[in-house]
């Protein structure tokens, strides 16, 4: 058995998915109200989103914070100030 398994094994429930937390705020491009705020991952790393789930367009995408807990396997030295020798 590898180490990712023990980590992170096989999803109970057939479709993963995550939590979506509904945003009072208004769609800029069809104007629904409809809005969500939920992790991803994308090319530029994880992010966190806040998406009109009517027409999918974003509001804002932004760096994860602390109490996001996004990614739950990020580094726990990742905001920690570099060193000079690296």
């Amino acid at each position: 058995m590898s180490l990712d398994r023990l980590l992170f094994p096989r999803p109970e429930t057939p479709r993963v998915s995550v939590e979506r937390t509904p945003v009072d705020a208004s769609c800029p491009s069809c104007g629904g109200t409809n809005i969500a705020r939920y992790p991803v991952a994308n090319y530029q790393g994880p992010r966190m989103v806040v998406k009109c789930q009517d027409c999918f367009t974003h509001l804002s995408v932004t760096r994860p914070e602390p109490a996001d807990n996004w990614p739950a396997w990020r580094s726990p030295t990742r905001d920690w100030a570099p060193s000079r020798l690296g």
